[in-house]
Order: structure tokens, then C-alpha cells, then sequence
């Protein structure tokens, strides 16, 4: 009886250990929220709400989760779903905002055209009245010759040229419209990605490095795609025979951020090799968060830098 009692109060602290442990939030979890949240702010964007702060606080959870990834700190997850919420919450509101705005816009914009417009026509059919009104009150007193003009109207009195101008008034104001709608729209969307050596300058990197001893490096991304971009730089190691764009390996490093379109980044970055060998294929691919599919892709762009790794000296 009392050996089954002893049990039970050893299984008890034993259980709680293991749930706890499972309830922990995990760092691939907290990426799972910023994702979702994400696609949040994506909504806001697309609605014409100014999403900058939005951004960055993803970006210092993103930093936060990369942090807790490496020292074990689960208090940092707990800080970055933090942060997540509140932009899951605050996005509604931009989106809001940023309707409102819009439909303002349109408004202000579709009055414009309307006064265009109808100053357009009114300039057609009354335009010649006008310019006699206005002749003959500033020009009154002046005396009046026949001459030879061969019975044709002044070009001022034509209505051809009333309905010229007409037409012109009228593309102009359609043109302007129009590019309310184009402003902003990117034809030939691309995403850049580079790697700089230790000076950050293309072509400096190393071409010796010693096993388990780090080395830095820089690594450029580049948002030229019309939209916030949620991206994933993996970092993969390989050697002469592995394929490329993408390679079927595991990454051994990730690094996550959001940018804004026409924003870029040049991160340092630290890496150790745990793998000695020669020729290694050092290699760099740029995923994307793809929010039809819900999961990241690869976005078609990689570089790579090829390594000697050798043995520390004894």
C-alpha cells in the first residue's frame, strides 16, 4: 500500500515535468504565428494601410525567436508571441484605416474628374461666347474695318479647336486617374540576394577555413516585389556533387525577416563548420512565405561560395 502511495507522488511531479514540456512553445511554433500574422498585415497592405510598425515588430519577434534558438531561453518566445499578438490585433484596424483613406482618395480624385469634365464642356459650348464677352468688354472703344479674311471665323471662334480642346482636358484628367490606380504597381517584381566577404565586398571571402572556428560573412536581400515580403535565407553545406537551385539537403542555419517593397538588408552573418573536407559548397537560398499554400518556397534565387575545411592544428 504504502510502496503504491511512493509511486504515485513520484509520477505526479514526473507528469507535470513532461506536460509542461510539451506545452512549451516551441521556436518553429512562435514562426508558425509570426506567418499567420503576417499574412495579417498583408491584408492591411493590400488595403492601403501603413503597415511599417507592423513590420518592424514581426522583425524584433523574429530576432527573439532566432535568440531563444540558440541560448534556450524560452522566456523569449514567450516575449515574441507576445509581440505577435498585438500586431494580430492591430492589423484589423490598420486595414480599417487604410480603407477609409483609400476611399477618400477616390472620392477627392473622382470629383476632380467631374469638374474636369464638366469644365470640358463647358468650355465647348461656351467658350465662344465667353472670348466675345471678354473682347468686347476689353476692347470697346476700339473701331471696327472690314477686311479681307475671306469670310472665314477666327481659329479662336472654330469649333474644331473648342473640341480639341475638349478632347485634351479630358485625356489629361482619365490620365491622372489613372495613375491613382498604377501608382505603387511594380511590372517586373524580383527579390535580390548576395553575399559579401568579411569586408563586405563581393569576391572577399575566404577560401581556407578551420574546422569549428567561425567566419563571418554578409548577406544582402532585396525587396523589389510590390508588397512586405516575408522571407527565409537558408544556409545549406554541400560539396562537387550536390545539386543546386535548391539543394536536397537539410539547412544547418536560418535567418528570418520581413521587408517592406523597396527595402533591403546586408546581415552579418556567423558561421561554423562542423564538417571538414575539400572543395565544400557553402550554399545560400532565398524561401519565400507563400501564404496561398501556407508554407514556405523556394524563390528561385541562391549563391554559393566554395570552401576548403580543414582540421584544427594539434
Amino acid at each position: 500500500m504504502y510502496s503504491f502511495k511512493f509511486l504515485l507522488m513520484l509520477l505526479i511531479p514526473v507528469t507535470l515535468i513532461a506536460s509542461m514540456a510539451l506545452c512549451q512553445p516551441s521556436p518553429n511554433d512562435a514562426r508558425t504565428r509570426v506567418a499567420e500574422a503576417y499574412e495579417r498585415v498583408l491584408e492591411a497592405y493590400e488595403s492601403g494601410g501603413n503597415v511599417i510598425g507592423l513590420v518592424d515588430r514581426l522583425n524584433e519577434a523574429l530576432k527573439l525567436i532566432a535568440e531563444a534558438e540558440s541560448t534556450g531561453d524560452a522566456r523569449l518566445i514567450d516575449r515574441a508571441n507576445n509581440l505577435v499578438e498585438s500586431v494580430v490585433e492591430e492589423a484589423p484596424k490598420v486595414r480599417e484605416d487604410g480603407l477609409k483613406a483609400r476611399n477618400a482618395t477616390y472620392m477627392l480624385y473622382g470629383s476632380a474628374l467631374a469638374v474636369a469634365i464638366a469644365s470640358a464642356v463647358l468650355a465647348y459650348f461656351y467658350g465662344p461666347k465667353f472670348f466675345w464677352r471678354l473682347w468686347v468688354r476689353l476692347r470697346a472703344d476700339y473701331r471696327v474695318s472690314l477686311g479681307s479674311g475671306g469670310g472665314q471665323s477666327p481659329m479662336i471662334l472654330s469649333g474644331e479647336v473648342w473640341a480639341v480642346v475638349m478632347v485634351i482636358v479630358l485625356v489629361g484628367a482619365v490620365f491622372a486617374f489613372s495613375q491613382m490606380f498604377t501608382a505603387g504597381r511594380v511590372t517586373e517584381p524580383f527579390s535580390e540576394l548576395g553575399v559579401l566577404g568579411p569586408k563586405m565586398r563581393i569576391g572577399d571571402y575566404p577560401r581556407t577555413v578551420v574546422l569549428g572556428e567561425r567566419f563571418r560573412l554578409y548577406l544582402y536581400v532585396g525587396n523589389h516585389m510590390g508588397k512586405p515580403m516575408y522571407y527565409a535565407l537558408l544556409v545549406k553545406l554541400g560539396n562537387s556533387t550536390t545539386q543546386v537551385d535548391p539543394a536536397p539537403i537539410e539547412p544547418f542555419m536560418r535567418f528570418d525577416l520581413i521587408l517592406m517593397h523597396g527595402e533591403n538588408r546586408t546581415m552579418p552573418v556567423d558561421i561554423e563548420l562542423k564538417e571538414p573536407g575539400v572543395n565544400r559548397r557553402l550554399i545560400f537560398e532565398l524561401w519565400v512565405y507563400n501564404s496561398t499554400v501556407k508554407a514556405f518556397t523556394y524563390h528561385g534565387r541562391w549563391c554559393q561560395i566554395w570552401l576548403n575545411v580543414t582540421a584544427p592544428p594539434s
